[in-house]
């Protein structure tokens, strides 16, 4: 058995693709993938936000923090697997419907991690997210 860090792209403006796919048993991953327990890392932030916070809770997220990370991945039993939405925050800003432009060249600390922890690295790209909800026009910079 193993530990899985699952990198996903795009982050969207929310996130719904992670959330629906895999924060939530309605596409069978407990029974396609059994004895693997998927968590789904969120901002820190959110859990400062009252009530937000219990919420949040409640689905099974957790903290995207390296603390929290390095927890979920330090099992030596295996079957553990955190996601990650790679691009974070920055990458939500660049969500706009039939573009899908991923924020990476700065993301490596993921990759420290999974190696530190002989994680296996998992890719996962969500086709429709950026079509989910349309955000206003931005300009890089």
């Amino acid at each position: 058995k193993h530990n899985y860090l699952f990198g996903y792209h795009p982050h969207g403006i929310i996130s719904v693709g992670a959330q629906a796919n895999f924060g939530t048993d309605s596409t069978g991953f407990d029974v396609k993938f059994p004895g693997i327990d998927l968590t789904l890392m969120t901002l820190n932030l959110t859990f400062k936000i009252p009530f937000f916070r219990e919420l949040v809770l409640a689905h099974g997220l957790a903290s995207c923090g390296r603390k929290s990370i390095n927890h979920h991945l330090e099992s030596k039993e295996g079957g553990n697997a955190v996601m990650l939405v790679i691009g974070g925050a920055a990458e939500s800003l660049d969500a706009h419907p039939d573009l899908m432009d991923l924020t990476l060249k700065n993301r490596k600390g993921f990759v420290r991690l999974a190696l530190r922890h002989g994680a296996h690295l998992v890719p996962v790209i969500s086709f429709g997210e950026n079509e989910v909800f349309t955000g206003i026009p931005n300009q890089r910079g």
